[in-house]
Order: C-alpha cells, then structure tokens, then sequence
C-alpha cells in the first residue's frame, strides 16, 4: 500500500531531479568544481584514506574529476558496482577511472566486473562514503532514487563509514519526509554550504 508520506516523497523526487536536469551543462560543471574544492580540503577527507565515491550520471554533481583529484593525492578510491538481482553494492578499487569503468546498472559508470575477484574492498574498511541523491534537507536526511542501495549498504555493510552527501543548493529542502529505513547524512556539501550533523543523531527522528 502507497501511504500519502511515500507519494510525497515522490512527488519531491520528480520535482527536484527536474530542477536539477534544468542546470547547463556549464553551470553543473563550474559547480562541481566548486564543491570538489570544498569537499578535498574537509579535514575529515584529508585525514582520510579509504574512500568509496559515486560515478556521477545525467544531472548529479560531476564526479570523474574527484575520482582522479583523490587518487593523484594518494587515497584509495574504490567506487559502488550494482548487482540489482540481489539489490545491494559492492566495493571496487580503481586505479584509472578512464580504464577502469563502463556503463553499468541504468548507464552508471561502474567498475568492470573483472576487477571483482581482485580488488574488491572489504565495506567495514572504508573511512568515507561518497553519495548522490535527488533530494537532501537540513536534517541530514535524502532522497535517492528509489531502490534503496544506499540506505541497506550502510545499515548492514558499512556503517561506520562517514556519509557525505553531494548536491546542487537547488537540490537542498528544509525537511523531507522520513521513513524507518533512512540513514543519515554526516555531512552536505553543496556550491554554497556545508552542512554537518552528529552522528550521536543517528537515529534522527529524535533529533528533528
């Protein structure tokens, strides 16, 4: 059964991706570069090594140029590869994003399969999550896409893993509407701010 809560947040996805789809593709570019700045001299990214990164797609803050900034400055990058017949993410290393990735899932780039057996990274071991999504508020909270990776990959591979939302400010609402299963957020960094909670709010019902 759809409940009224879920068809809001539909409605949000649809509106905000179409916000998001109506940035040129100059605008999303110069904005990338902006929050990647930000984002590489955090502390908490500096101090970090083991770090999983989204493979940006359509609209979604340009990732490519992170890939390549966090390997020149010596992290390990790995990035999600998508098995949707059991619904979850695995954790690949790369080493060369222009060798290394394919369209996979949906036109997603993705480590190419055969890199699987090899470098494989064990979700416990990373430091810093990379995530997109279609939504986020000033709560912590997002909205992905529907399937629901993200939130079952922290709640039961990785959640010590530090999360850290990337987004366009016209991405940024003041609260979303809030289901069981949603993971927070540590941090949010859009062109304009950046946005950080606790994460003794982990559960943040009881912190709105």
């Amino acid at each position: 059964m759809i409940t009224h809560q879920c068809l809001d947040r539909q409605k949000l996805r649809t509106y905000f991706l179409s916000e998001r789809n109506l940035l040129s593709g100059a605008d999303r570019s110069a904005m990338s570069r902006v929050i990647i700045e930000k984002l590489v001299n955090l502390p908490v990214v500096r101090e970090k090594s083991q770090i999983l990164i989204y493979c940006s797609y359509l609209s979604e803050v340009e990732t490519i140029p992170l890939l390549h900034r966090c390997l020149e400055l010596g992290k390990r990058v790995s990035v999600p590869l998508t098995v949707p017949q059991r619904f979850e993410l695995l954790v690949v290393a790369i080493t060369d994003p222009a060798t290394d990735l394919l369209p996979g899932y949906k036109g997603i780039p993705e480590p190419l399969p055969s890199l699987v057996e090899h470098q494989s990274v064990p979700p416990q071991s990373l430091e810093i999550a990379i995530i997109p999504g279609a939504v986020f508020d000033r709560a912590g909270y997002r909205l992905g896409y529907g399937g629901g990776y993200y939130d079952r990959f922290f709640a039961q591979k990785a959640p010590q893993a530090y999360r850290i939302g990337l987004a366009f400010s016209r991405q940024l609402v003041h609260r979303i509407p809030v289901l069981s299963h949603d993971i927070p957020l540590d941090m949010l960094v859009t062109e304009k701010e950046i946005l950080a909670w606790p994460r003794s709010c982990e559960v943040k019902n009881s912190c709105l």
